[in-house]
């Protein structure tokens, strides 16, 4: 799942989610389109606030 269906499966919008975890709308939308690299922390965080989160498991 990318950040987009992230974001629409959590019935937001990107300037709620963007306000949600602490940047602007612009910076958001930078990341849905790849322009800008997301470090994992910032992912986390959007995942997190969508309501999913990671699990890690041993192959």
């Amino acid at each position: 799942m990318n950040l987009k269906q992230l974001r629409i499966s959590s019935h937001l919008s990107q300037t709620e989610l963007a306000k949600k975890i602490g940047v602007t709308q612009q910076q958001y939308s930078r990341y849905e389109v790849r322009i800008n690299k997301i470090t994992l922390e910032m992912y986390l965080k959007i995942i997190n606030t969508c309501g999913y989160t990671i699990k890690l498991e041993k192959k």
